[in-house]
């Protein structure tokens, strides 16, 4: 028994011993392999003895962009530009029962663009008015004297006894681009002062007659809200700079959310000469255009065709004739109306200009010497069916020429 025993035991610790030699053994295989795939890394892996490139540690630092807190960006801009934003009262002398008082009639809004007290308002605002006030929220009521105004552009400059003001900046609206971000600020109504809307720049360039301007010039398209009162007030983007002067809605039932806006360039050329001259100097060329559009393989598909030139003009001095389409000033594009307008208030008369057009289809280039368009120039613009919109501005006409084909203006 006591043999047997031992022989037992002595099986069973050989079977374990066994087991503890194999584990070990791939215990050791493991470890291994382990340790040859590490030094496969360390010495063959490119990216550990080779030295990575500047230029591509730089490429990848310029792709991790910053997030952006767009409600927060927009109410940072609106605290700063709140201050600028005023109201401008029209007052008229109105007889009532024998007497004779001053009245407010009209309600708008105004930028201050000078801390010395000059203000940017819209034209139609401020129309023969009697008296012009502003209101400056927090500061009270100041008489305003009319610097100059401008109907053709709907712009008009006042100045205020106050100094030390809160101005905004005028930006550069060729810059823009389509999506970006904007603010609209006014006073609706004229009794919510200082009201802010957020959008978006919803197109560029659009061709519009607005109520007060015979001209036909390219607006901005916000679907940011503007209301009756709204006049005169600012659109600015997340720099807190003023790229346009809320003019007018379209309004048609139905349809919402298409604002417009003078551009800032249009702005600051119509401010320069108002305060310099109290009046907008004009370049002419003394012709009655069109829009031309055609589709086909006739050239050129777009432009502005020349309908009558005034005798004696600059144009007739060049031998520009009635049909002749023009297509560009100084190498801009011109495609419809707006364009030549925007082009060559670019200038001012006796500037030299260079005109490409068609004549019988064949492209042609001359020099202009640009004249002076007279103040009481008339100028005509008919259109079939013109769509209206809401104040601010009474209404709104598109033109765009697929639209409105039978549009003239010899304002230029």
């Amino acid at each position: 028994m006591e043999n047997h025993y031992n022989k037992s035991n002595s099986g069973r610790g050989g079977f374990w011993a066994v087991i503890g030699y194999l584990s070990f053994g791939v215990l050791g295989i493991l470890l291994g392999a382990a340790m040859l795939y590490g030094l496969f890394i360390f010495f063959l892996s490119p990216s550990a003895d080779l030295a990575v490139p500047e230029e591509i540690i730089d490429e990848t630092e310029e792709q991790v962009l910053p997030e952006i807190d767009i409600e927060n960006s927009l109410a940072d801009v609106a605290e700063k530009t709140l201050d600028a934003v005023v109201g401008v009262n029209k007052h008229l002398n109105i007889t009532r029962f024998g007497e004779q008082r001053l009245e407010e009639v009209e309600s708008g809004s105004g930028v201050i663009i000078d801390e010395e007290g000059y203000i940017i308002t819209n034209q139609h605002v401020i129309e023969e008015a009697d008296h012009i006030s502003v209101v400056i929220p927090g500061k009270g009521s100041y008489e305003a004297e009319l610097i100059g105004s401008d109907s053709l552009t709907d712009l008009a400059l006042l100045k205020i006894e106050e100094t030390g003001l809160v101005a905004l900046p005028i930006g550069d609206s060729d810059q823009l681009r389509v999506g970006e971000k904007v603010l609209a600020i006014g006073n609706p109504f004229g009794y919510f002062q200082q009201t802010v809307t957020a959008g978006i720049i919803s197109a560029l360039q659009r061709q519009v007659r607005v109520p007060g301007s015979d001209y036909i010039y390219p607006f901005i398209q916000t679907d940011a809200l503007v209301n009756p009162g709204n006049s005169g007030g600012p659109l600015v983007n997340l720099k807190g700079e003023v790229i346009g002067i809320n003019t007018a809605k379209i309004a048609l039932v139905g349809v919402e959310g298409i604002g417009l806006a003078i551009p800032s360039n249009t702005v600051k050329r119509v401010m320069s000469d108002l305060y310099e001259h109290g009046r907008v100097i004009r370049p002419h060329l003394g012709v009655v255009i069109d829009d031309w559009l055609q589709y086909g393989e006739v050239e050129p598909e777009r432009g502005v065709i020349i309908v009558e030139v005034a005798p004696g003009s600059a144009a007739d001095n060049v031998g520009l004739q009635a049909g002749d389409i023009i297509v560009a000033i100084n190498g801009e594009d011109v495609y419809y109306l707006a364009l030549l307008f925007d082009n060559l208030f670019s200038y001012y008369p006796g500037d030299t200009i260079t005109v490409t057009y068609y004549r019988e289809g064949v492209r042609s280039e001359v020099t202009v010497v640009l004249g002076e368009r007279p103040e009481n120039l008339p100028a005509q613009v008919e259109v079939e069916e013109p769509v209206e919109a809401e104040e601010p501005g009474a209404f709104a006409e598109p033109g765009d020429p697929t639209e409105n084909e039978n549009q003239e203006n010899n304002g230029e």
